[in-house]
């Protein structure tokens, strides 16, 4: 096994993703987290970039969004090797003082183990596509996810309707959510791809939103982050 991170993530038109970019130890399962997460993270920059609705500066968000990401993977998986190899020391142990069939090993590092749900939905994006007005906070929590709308953070789910989700809303465009759609319809620029959802005021206290706010989405996928929270 191996565990990197490279030390830059781009290298003028190189740009480096999945294990390329980070050698994550096998256990736990985090590395294709990692990869399939940069390469989400990357592509829609890539596409706007070429598709010009995107200044090429948008590209070094990646590496200042990721990076960071692969540094926290990669202590998590360590954990996780550190303590199986202390489960599996431990029962060699046991096999060589007696004979007979050991006890089973006590797992002491089950409440921590693939304990990581907040590493894989909890990251915290700081870069200049993420407008924030919020101080930097610690993204270093892997075991608990606690759902938010704070910029820079995966969005939640959040009943649109009775039967559609906020999750159902997103995909290959940018996703505005907004009580007030028609307060926001005449000011999007006609090259973006974007939607404009309308979100229930009950929500709006979750969003931190006022009536006229809204809150920008980034595009392509479920898990992305919220960009943006204008009131």
């Amino acid at each position: 096994m191996n565990a990197f991170v490279a030390e830059r993530f781009r290298q003028g038109r190189i740009l480096l993703t999945g294990d390329a970019a980070h050698a994550i130890p096998i256990i736990g399962g985090l590395g294709m987290n990692a990869g399939v997460a940069d390469v989400h993270n990357l592509c829609w920059k890539l596409a706007g970039v070429l598709h010009g609705w995107a200044e090429p500066s948008l590209l070094e968000t990646y590496e200042t969004e990721r990076q960071p990401v692969a540094h926290q993977t990669l202590r998590q998986a360590v954990a996780n090797t550190r303590l199986m190899l202390q489960v599996q020391s431990r029962r060699r142990e046991q096999r060589h003082i007696s004979d007979a069939t050991p006890a089973p090993a006590e797992l002491p590092w089950s409440d921590r183990y693939f304990a990581q749900l907040g590493l894989v939905l909890g990251v915290t994006y700081r870069s200049g596509a993420v407008l924030t007005d919020a101080p930097p906070e610690s993204s270093d929590t892997t075991t608990d996810y606690v759902p938010t709308a704070a910029p820079g953070r995966r969005m939640p789910h959040l009943w649109l309707t009775h039967d559609r989700s906020t999750l159902d809303a997103f995909g290959e465009w940018f996703t505005l959510l907004a009580p007030d759609p028609t307060h926001w319809a005449p000011r999007i620029p006609a090259r973006w791809p974007l939607h404009i959802e309308t979100l229930p005021n009950e929500h709006t206290d979750l969003c931190g939103l006022r009536p006229h706010g809204a809150l920008l989405i980034r595009l392509t996928a479920t898990s992305a982050p919220a960009g943006a929270t204008a009131h």
